[in-house]
């Protein structure tokens, strides 16, 4: 496995005698480019695991590679496309591509604020580009960037982890209103991602897809040992972190038992617990860089 860039997924054993990220990426691109117009594709990193699995009619072990790839899509951009696209590329793979996807038209990057500029900057100049022409800084308005504002990056991400810690800490009052709690712990898992993704890379996304958010989190913000995503695709566990708010405003009847509930806050729990010190740790990192300023 090969790092393309310093924001991408780190270093995990790679397979020999499987997929080139090559032929992957050949495989991906006919698929994208038949569902929406792009300008350029970039990769900011990837990953390749290797399954085996032992099945009792055959001789043989079944070896299979599970690939993601972190791009960054450049053209048209629909609503929910970053899900969609994804969703298509792993139903035409059978599961074996996942794609993290930026979404973004030459337009928005061009308009966007001043922290998300400098990270599509960092994917133009060190990604690979895999598709289209070489995008100019100028022209998308990501050349000569100001200073990033690292005071307003601390006080976003800080105030984060306070809601998500507060919301966490309110919740064992609602045990026996499990809609309600399960309506609190999504946004606490919520808010600790969005705290992360500005601390580390200074990214606000426009999707709150839980599974999109902890997997922003952990192939991009250096976290990859930190956060169990494994933990939250229990399919119980799934459904209960896409409870809304329209969940709240139409459902009579709860779909979550208490102790499912009690289940849910006890993981929700370790895994603040856990990712507190690491998020602390950067903040700190950016406040000696604001003082240097």
């Amino acid at each position: 496995m090969k790092v393309l860039t310093n924001i991408g997924i780190n270093p995990t054993k790679n397979v020999q005698g499987q997929k080139t990220l090559q032929q992957v990426i050949n495989e991906v691109l006919p698929i994208l480019l038949k569902q929406v117009s792009l300008e350029a594709i970039y990769c900011s990193g990837f990953e390749s695991h290797f399954n085996t699995k032992e099945n009792i009619f055959q001789e043989n072990y079944q070896l299979k590679t599970r690939w993601q790839l972190n791009l960054l899509l450049i053209g048209e951009n629909h609503p929910n496309s970053t899900a969609d696209l994804a969703d298509i590329v792993y139903q035409h793979t059978e599961g074996e591509m996942n794609l993290l996807l930026l979404c973004y038209s030459r337009k928005q990057i061009s308009q966007a604020n001043n922290s998300h500029k400098h990270l599509f900057a960092k994917i133009i100049r060190s990604g690979w580009l895999v598709y289209g022409k070489p995008q100019e800084l100028a022209p998308l308005k990501l050349a000569n960037l100001p200073d990033l504002d690292f005071k307003g990056i601390i006080t976003y991400s800080e105030n984060r982890l306070n809601i998500a810690g507060s919301l966490l800490k309110q919740m064992p009052l609602f045990f026996d209103q499990p809609l309600v709690a399960a309506y609190m712990l999504r946004s606490v898992v919520e808010q600790l991602c969005l705290g992360i993704l500005y601390a580390f890379i200074h990214y606000h996304p426009k999707q709150f897809h839980i599974q999109y958010l902890l997997k922003l989190c952990k192939s991009c913000g250096g976290l990859e040992d930190k956060i169990p995503v494994s933990l939250f695709e229990r399919e119980r566990f799934k459904k209960l972190l896409k409870t809304n708010a329209s969940d709240l405003r139409f459902r009579s009847m709860n779909i979550f038992t208490s102790q499912e509930i009690k289940a849910a806050y006890a993981y929700c729990a370790e895994f603040l617990d856990q990712l507190t010190p690491d998020i602390h740790n950067q903040l700190q990192t950016l406040k000696l860089k604001e003082d240097e300023k």
